[in-house]
């Protein structure tokens, strides 16, 4: 067994914090803005789960998306608020479902019918050229892929990129097709308010 040291606090002012890059501009490298598996565990939720327990759960989590898992673990989906918005719930109980028997499998957006980004092509890219890459993505997430091994290495959120170049928007439902009008183009625009369920 090995012994333990234990030091006082009493001289001890300062916390150590993360280190950030300061100054993020739209020439900053893209992986400033990335989120990456390596470093910071995958938000997940099993396709299994009952969608209205999920909404709950990521209101309590206050977080926007997840990746879908199967029981194994395996990548099947993503789900995100726009997803669990009241729409997309009256859409499936008009379909014959009752609200509490819908999974996140009924509502989330499979793998197949995803796109994800290059990880080795975000290492050469800067912000500018990511945003002008999703100018047309109404999303407020996109994956990234780490081809050499076929895994899903992390992601971009919208809102991310946003905080990080202190754009004035709500970041609530802001998409990449709002952040790039707004920082590449000038825009001012509201962002339509989604209500989730």
């Amino acid at each position: 067994m090995k012994t333990l040291t234990y030091v006082s606090t009493k001289d001890v002012n300062a916390l150590t914090w993360p280190v950030t890059i300061e100054n993020i501009n739209l020439y900053s490298p893209a992986l400033s803005v990335f989120t990456d598996f390596k470093t910071a565990a995958p938000r997940v939720i099993e396709s299994s789960t009952r969608a209205d327990e999920l909404v709950r759960l990521m209101r309590k989590e206050h977080v926007r998306m997840k990746v879908v898992v199967d029981a194994n673990n395996a990548f099947v989906g993503v789900i995100g608020l726009e997803d669990l918005s009241e729409e997309a719930f009256i859409k499936q109980v008009a379909k014959g479902f009752t609200r509490s028997e819908l999974l996140v499998a009924d509502l989330m957006r499979p793998k197949e019918t995803l796109l994800a980004l290059s990880y080795n092509s975000l290492k050469n890219a800067d912000i500018e050229s990511l945003l002008y890459s999703q100018k047309t993505n109404e999303l407020q997430h996109l994956l990234v892929i780490d081809e050499n091994n076929k895994t899903i290495r992390g992601l971009i959120s919208s809102s991310d990129i946003a905080r990080q170049l202190k754009l004035d928007i709500d970041v609530t439902f802001s998409s990449f097709r709002n952040i790039y009008k707004i920082a590449l183009l000038g825009e001012v625009h509201a962002p339509s308010k989604l209500q989730v369920a």
